[in-house]
């Protein structure tokens, strides 16, 4: 039996008693090392603070998973989420951890030491515990071993209080007939969704309303611009290009045939033939479709082949054939805009009426749901399509559909479950800015006969949803009560 089993198993015997007793000995001066530099604080629940070593450990951590697991550099924009998402988990575990102890629930040493004689990279090939892993393990983590193992006692009590939520939930018989009933509903539903940006359009911005709302925003224009500089307003270098590509395929020519078949193109171009007509006739390419025209890009998202090659070409002039492994192409340079910035006093009247309309559109898209819109529809107890249409907008059809999950807000689902088949729900519905408007198509509801059935089936995973429901709000009232800065 490995000592996980025996762990399991109980401590009873003498052996699995003198395992637990030396790594209970080790733990001896728990709190009696330095905790790390605690030069800044990153937040304080209820007069407890996290640390930057805590933070910054986390931190580092969720960014080698998430990088690893993407298997890419997190962009800053990703990494400024990432790091708001381990902040708030550190003040929720903190939370919780309070309420714990609150509760007056411990952790014995005796616990911690078997929470440590159960993780893997801990143990060696024959399942025991290997003091020298422990030290390398906590050298590459950056722990103290009282740290880490202050850690796991705080885990352990988080792990604790969790139990001891998910026993106060249950499931009743009438609740667990209506969560199946639930599951198992489907729903057609017609609807139109408004976004804001969908009322754009409608916003009419004076010259005396920009000037007044910029007397009191300018420091927010100022720092649009500065955010937005490199992506919208820093142009570099841009070329228009058309192209002919002749891939290289199994079976076909080979690459120096291909070569010299594009000299021969390139010849004819030369020659004064029509760029558009070859590249329908000969280019491998999608862009063929359209005799080869390429969209304006950055010189600095071309390939450094096609860069090289349009060094010192002239607008009109057609570069070199450019091999490569799987083509050779050829180029002709359309146009070239030279790069420039856009000064903020160029675009601050340009930033303000978009920051201004981004404030008046979500107004807007309420108004005509719900003065316009959701009326319309229940006087004539069916989508009303010119009105929809003069919006720009369109009625859409979900089909058949769970009530759980999906992309519409949960609330409409729950409405389309309790209104009559072709009632249109009662309100204009919302879920991240965007609003919707509908009617109930189709419902198809299960069979109570079924129930019976499968009730054993669902009384345990429906449990289970229930009690991670009932914990998740738990906490998220606990912290939402607790004082955190």
């Amino acid at each position: 039996m490995g000592i996980l089993e025996q762990m399991r198993s109980g401590t009873d015997s003498t052996f699995m008693q003198v395992v637990v007793a030396a790594v209970v000995v080790s733990f001896i001066g728990w709190y009696a090392q330095p905790q790390g530099d605690m030069s800044r604080v990153v937040a304080e629940v209820n007069g407890t603070k996290i640390m930057d070593t805590t933070y910054g450990r986390a931190y580092r951590n969720r960014l080698r998973q998430a990088e690893a697991g993407a298997q890419r550099t997190l962009s800053d924009a990703e990494q400024k989420m990432l790091g708001d998402r381990v902040k708030a988990e550190l003040v929720e575990g903190e939370v919780i951890l309070q309420e714990a102890e609150r509760l007056g629930m411990e952790v014995s040493q005796t616990e911690v030491a078997m929470e440590l004689l159960q993780i893997p990279v801990l143990l060696d090939e024959n399942g025991v515990f290997d003091p020298q892993r422990y030290e390398r393990f906590l050298k590459q983590q950056q722990y103290t071993r009282s740290a880490f193992e202050d850690e796991l006692r705080k885990d352990l009590l988080r792990r604790k209080l969790r139990f001891l939520a998910f026993m106060g939930a249950s499931i009743s018989e009438p609740a667990l007939r209506e969560a199946w009933e639930e599951q198992q509903t489907r729903v057609d539903v017609s609807y139109v969704q408004l976004y804001p940006t969908d009322f754009a359009d409608a916003v009419e911005i004076t010259e005396e309303e920009r000037a007044a709302w910029l007397a009191e925003n300018e420091e927010l224009v100022r720092t649009t611009y500065d955010q937005d500089f490199s992506r919208l307003y820093n142009h570099p270098e841009t070329v228009t290009l058309s192209m002919i590509r002749l891939g290289v395929v199994d079976g076909g020519p080979d690459r120096a045939d291909l070569i010299s078949l594009a000299n021969q193109l390139r010849d004819q171009l030369d020659a004064g033939a029509d760029f558009a007509t070859l590249a329908r006739r000969w280019s491998e390419d999608p862009s063929a479709l359209r005799g080869g025209a390429l969209d304006p890009r950055a010189v600095t998202q071309l390939n450094q082949e096609v860069a090289d090659a349009l060094e010192g070409v002239a607008v009109g002039a057609l570069t070199k054939a450019i091999p490569s492994a799987a083509d050779v192409r050829i180029y002709r340079l359309q146009e070239r805009v030279e790069p420039f910035v856009e000064s903020f006093d160029d675009v601050r009247d340009a930033i303000a009426d978009r920051l201004i309309t981004q404030e008046r559109t979500p107004a807007l898209a309420a108004q005509f749901a719900e003065e316009e819109l959701l009326p319309a529809w229940q006087a004539a107890s069916a989508p009303p399509r010119e009105l929809v249409e003069s919006k720009g907008l369109r009625v859409r059809e979900t089909g058949l559909v769970a009530l759980q999950g999906g992309t519409l807000p949960a609330s409409l689902l729950d409405a389309a479950r309790r209104v009559d088949v072709g009632g249109v729900l009662p309100e204009v519905y919302e879920q991240s800015g965007i609003r919707f408007v509908g009617q109930l198509s189709q419902r198809i509801e299960p069979d109570e006969a079924q129930f019976a059935e499968v009730r054993d089936d669902l009384t345990e995973p429906m449990l289970g949803r229930r009690r991670s429901e009932f914990y998740q709000n738990w906490v998220a009232d606990i912290t939402a009560s607790a004082s955190v800065r």
